[in-house]
């Protein structure tokens, strides 16, 4: 605060002397008035902001007293009734009761380690009778470790495709041949390279176009993979042939408008495949659609799809459970 006075007072002297300056013109009061404000002005604003610690200008001085004695109390006279009551002797606190607990032999201790101690007596072996129950005995080899040669159990794709390789046997010529020139395409699409891939399509088709020359097939033989009825009651049918080749009908009545694969209700081969289910091994005839880049009609879009995981557009004449 002090600062802060200095400032405002500094700041007055100065006004103070600068208005009459302007006024009246330059005296020596007005000048006095000016360098006094000035100062004051410079002090204060200097405290302000530097603010340091000023003095202690009157010190606080702690006044002693002297201690007064203090005078012993007079003693006063007992009450007649307190003096004539009798004493009641105020009971004795009970003694508290030491025990004496007996000292414990604690052996000496030994410089010996382990080793060479004294061992001490095992105690007898209690006997153990046991009663085996007839059909209860342990099966000896329920915990034997698995035969080196044992086998992992297969899986239903291993199982599918050896239900398939038993049909193989029964494939007429014009069928073996077909798979035939379909796996040896697959297996060189896998092994070539991307530059050489392009070449194994129409490879192929010369190759099916050859074991196949007219699209009509009879007494061939495979698994129903798939047998399903549309809102219309007609059958989809997807069948595998023994190498894992498909041959199907389309799988909509939009998509099937002009090849009429689907099996329509109450033909006689929609009368058959109404007695089979998906799984069934069957023989069956119908006929191919040619077209190209694939000699007959793929149902897959893509070069790889088509060379890895073949698949073809059939319409289905007959088919027979085997």
């Amino acid at each position: 605060m002090l600062w802060i006075a200095l400032f405002i007072i500094g700041l007055l002297g100065l006004l103070a002397g600068l208005v009459p300056l302007l006024l009246n013109g330059i005296s020596r009061k007005n000048f006095a008035a000016i360098a006094i404000g000035t100062v004051l002005l410079v002090a204060g604003a200097a405290g302000v902001i530097m603010k340091p610690a000023l003095p202690e200008t009157m010190p606080h001085i702690a006044l002693l007293e002297p201690a007064q004695p203090r005078s012993a109390p007079e003693p006063q006279a007992p009450h007649p009734a307190e003096s004539e009551a009798p004493a009641v002797p105020e009971p004795a606190e009970p003694a508290p009761q030491v025990r004496v607990i007996d000292p414990v032999e604690v052996p000496a201790p030994s410089n010996k380690d382990e080793s060479q101690l004294e061992p001490s007596a095992l105690p007898d072996p209690v006997p153990v009778t046991t009663t085996v129950i007839p059909g209860s005995e342990p099966d000896p080899l329920a915990g034997a470790a698995p035969a080196a040669d044992a086998r992992p159990a297969a899986t239903p794709a291993e199982e599918a495709a050896a239900l398939l390789g038993l049909l193989a046997p029964q494939q007429p010529k014009d069928q073996a041949a077909f798979t035939q020139a379909v796996r040896a395409a697959r297996e060189a699409y896998d092994k070539a390279d991307d530059a050489e891939r392009d070449s194994t399509q129409p490879e192929r088709a010369a190759a099916i176009c050859k074991a196949l020359p007219k699209p009509e097939v009879k007494n061939w033989v495979g698994k129903i993979q798939s047998l399903d009825a549309d809102s219309g009651k007609r059958f989809t049918v997807t069948m595998a042939l023994p190498d894992g080749t498909l041959v199907k009908t389309w799988n909509n009545a939009m998509s099937d408008m002009e090849d009429q694969t689907l099996v329509p209700a109450g033909s006689p081969v929609a009368q058959s495949l109404g007695k089979l289910k998906a799984g069934d091994t069957v023989r069956f005839a119908g006929t191919f659609f040619a077209d190209e880049p694939d000699c007959y009609r793929s149902s897959r879009l893509s070069l790889m799809q088509s060379m890895m995981e073949p698949s073809f557009l059939f319409r289905f004449t007959a088919v027979e459970k085997l």
